[in-house]
């Protein structure tokens, strides 16, 4: 039996038009189901808890990046679990990665005829990330976006373009991959998937399946041209190839930022919270 986990105000209320899709497809098909809504910050995740300690193990949800977020927070005991995803945020940049439709329907058919696969998560100080966890020019953009009155992806574009102008960078001790440097940094990201602020690629070689994260450090040095030209490679998918980059990856990593700061993941913003990250498996994934 499934248990659908539903943010209607998603994307837009876009979940509300995807759940009408995937509940007459299931009854259609004579599959048990039950639907269940989040109404607050933190619900989905509470929901998910409920679920999972009474034994429940077959998860649907029907949000974005940030729902799938607060779902895998939820759950007990992640190994035991397999969750599909009927993407219907803003972003939807886990589902890029993964490759699952944003047709309700053939997201929907991916999960009911196909097989739950192993996926990787993060755990960032306690705190379970799905796709990206950084601090840096993001978490200055996300911010940025929360204070706006703009709606969908190009709030956070204006916001990235806003903060070019203004950020002056973090200075931060990185750990992990048997290094110890410190740098002041413009973006400071750890990554299980590929995609963060709607389908920007801040690390294409990432994958969900490997063990491993990937590690991206830009350096934010050389002035506001230097940041507006690392911005260019960032929106091209190369940020790796650029020189001021480090790149690496570890099934652990911390970051030690020099003065109190927000940090993100998944999206949401976090206030102070240790950045301390390790990679870890179990989750199956349709």
């Amino acid at each position: 039996m499934f248990q659908i986990i539903l943010n209607p105000v998603s994307g837009k209320k876009k979940a509300l038009k995807n759940v009408r899709v995937v509940e007459q497809i299931l009854r259609e098909r004579g599959i048990k189901y039950s639907l269940h809504h989040s109404c607050d910050v933190h619900d989905a995740e509470n929901i998910a808890r409920r679920l999972t300690e009474n034994g429940e193990t077959e998860i649907i949800v029907l949000g974005g990046d940030g729902t799938l977020n607060e779902v895998l927070n939820g759950l007990t005991d992640p190994s035991v679990c397999s969750i599909g995803l009927i993407p219907s945020g803003t972003g939807n940049d886990f589902a890029e990665k993964q490759g699952i439709p944003l047709d309700p329907e053939k997201a929907l058919l991916r999960i009911l005829d196909g097989e739950a696969k192993p996926v990787d998560y993060l755990d960032i100080g306690g705190t379970r990330c799905m796709n990206v966890g950084g601090l840096g020019i993001d978490v200055d953009v996300l911010e940025r976006c929360k204070k706006g009155k703009m709606k969908g992806k190009l709030k956070y574009l204006f916001s990235l373009i806003k903060s070019l102008f203004t950020f002056k960078g973090y200075r931060v001790k990185i750990i992990g991959g048997g290094k110890e440097e410190t740098h002041d940094v413009l973006i400071c990201a750890a990554c299980n998937g590929s995609f963060f602020g709607g389908g920007i690629k801040i690390c294409p070689p990432a994958d969900t399946s490997d063990g491993k994260m990937d590690i991206i450090v830009v350096d934010c040095i050389g002035g506001k041209w230097k940041i507006v030209k690392a911005f260019i490679q960032l929106m091209k998918g190369r940020i790796v190839e650029y020189p001021l980059t480090t790149y690496f990856r570890s099934d652990e990593v911390e970051f030690i930022p020099e003065n109190d700061c927000s940090i993100q993941l998944d999206g949401e913003l976090y206030h102070n919270h240790a950045f301390t990250a390790k990679i870890c498996s179990g989750l199956k994934m349709y």
